[in-house]
């Protein structure tokens, strides 16, 4: 499947913001923790969550979609425990299912998981916190398997901060045996938006200061219904595509003080915008000139790691240089490379070249036998694009090679769709909406 995009064309008109991918399929995790009802609204008809009801359902969890964007799911007669490999492989997902199968039924096995090819994501933290529980979890053959016979309350202290496994980890304590302590633990709104979830369910779950979350175990949960936060991706995504078109957007729907380094950013960048009750309006003026900004990801509050991939369309028609530094994943500048085919002047060096501090959150990455690796993008504008055949990497690339497209001369085709389906619901009808 390809999509065939015609540039130069201002997005005008209001887009509404679906519920969050990131909140929705470890809210779906998460109802196997009970053998009630969890009813679940706003959730995005998306590829990804489409695997996890998969996987579930594998389980013999029941889930009827009662409409477009709401799931009744009840897990009161799960079968077994182990995630079957053709379910498991493909999506990196299928780890959040460790804390609630450990926590209820004391075991779950699962495949080596896969995902986007964005650098290595290893599990290797999730395991600990989870062994840290009482967990005893062992890999062979390419199968993780743990198992308990009762998860007791514990302390651990993530060495770098993670997002899943923060999740995980707050997954096993709530059914664990005692109270759970973890610290230097990840502040994403989705994280916060589940533990409302748990806490809706009969959870105790509190965050105290210094990013620490304090579980104090129950015997057990119950059934809740609960509307998921919108997406944070999908509104920076709109947002972008009206600023880069020369347009004029209304997100609706929206959270505007979840992506407040974003904003600062835009702002930076000489992008308007306005934040309302629910809404954001972005609009930018193509006579106005677009200023060069450093970017550098970082966990939430920072300048999240999937923003940077769009907003690096942005700056290639900022009139000067910009450098954008990633320290979250290595390998998330694939599609630079169709950037620079379409006339952008990107060239990938090392932190210090660029005067960032070297950042590697990979474990496994030796900075003393592997040396620096180039994980800042200098950007040099402006410079006009123009349309290309080109190949999505990834997912969160694949809406900027979409973005790029809105902004470029002439037509684009764009190839692997799938991978902008596994995170956005109905991508190009919305951006039709707009005008594209």
């Amino acid at each position: 499947m390809k999509l065939i995009v015609e540039g130069g064309r201002p997005l005008k008109g209001t887009v509404v913001i679906n519920g969050a991918k990131n909140a929705a399929i470890k809210m779906i995790a998460a109802s196997l923790l009970t053998d009630e009802e969890v009813n679940l609204d706003n959730v995005p008809a998306i590829k990804d969550v489409e695997i996890v009801r998969c996987i579930a359902q594998s389980l013999g969890v029941k889930i009827e979609q009662s409409s477009p964007n709401r799931l009744k799911i009840k897990a009161d007669n799960v079968e077994t425990t182990d995630i079957p490999q053709p379910l498991g492989l493909p999506s990196r997902s299928s780890v959040i299912f460790m804390g609630p199968l450990l926590a209820r039924f004391g075991r779950v096995s699962f495949p080596e998981p896969g995902g986007d090819h964005i650098g290595k994501r290893p599990i290797n933290r999730h395991i600990s916190a989870l062994r840290a529980l009482g967990a005893e979890i062992s890999f062979e053959n390419g199968l993780y398997t743990a198992k308990t016979t009762q998860l007791v309350g514990g302390s651990y202290h993530f060495d770098e901060i993670t997002v899943m496994g923060t999740e995980n980890a707050i997954l096993a304590a709530v059914l664990a045996e005692g109270e759970s302590i973890f610290t230097n633990t990840a502040l994403e709104p989705e994280i916060d938006d589940l533990i409302l979830l748990l806490n809706n369910m009969g959870a105790e779950i509190s965050r105290e200061e210094g990013r620490r979350v304090r579980v104090k175990g129950v015997k057990q949960l119950h059934g809740v219904s609960h509307e998921i936060l919108p997406d944070r991706n999908e509104l920076v995504t709109y947002a972008l595509a009206g600023a880069i078109t020369g347009g004029d957007v209304i997100l609706e729907k929206v959270r505007p003080a979840d992506v407040t380094a974003f904003l600062a950013k835009l702002e930076k960048a000489g992008v308007s915008f306005e934040s309302g009750k629910g809404s954001l309006h972005v609009w930018h003026d193509q006579k106005t000139i677009l200023q060069p900004v450093n970017i550098e990801t970082s966990p939430h509050p920072g300048l999240m790691t999937d923003w940077q991939q769009p907003f690096s369309v942005l700056l290639t028609q900022a009139e000067g240089v910009s450098y954008v530094h990633e320290t979250i994943h290595l390998s998330r500048f694939g599609y630079t490379v169709e950037l620079n085919r379409m006339g952008a002047k990107i060239s990938l060096i090392t932190p210090t070249e660029a005067g960032f501090a070297v950042k590697v959150s990979d474990d496994d990455y030796d900075l003393k036998t592997m040396g620096e690796p180039s994980t800042v993008a200098k950007i040099t504008g402006p410079t006009g694009l123009r349309g290309k055949k080109m190949q999505i990497p990834d997912l969160r690339a694949g809406a900027t090679l979409v973005l790029a497209a809105l902004l470029a001369e002439g037509k684009s085709e764009i190839y692997g769709v799938d991978h902008i389906d596994r995170g956005y619901e109905n991508f190009d009808l919305k951006l039709k909406s707009l005008g594209a």
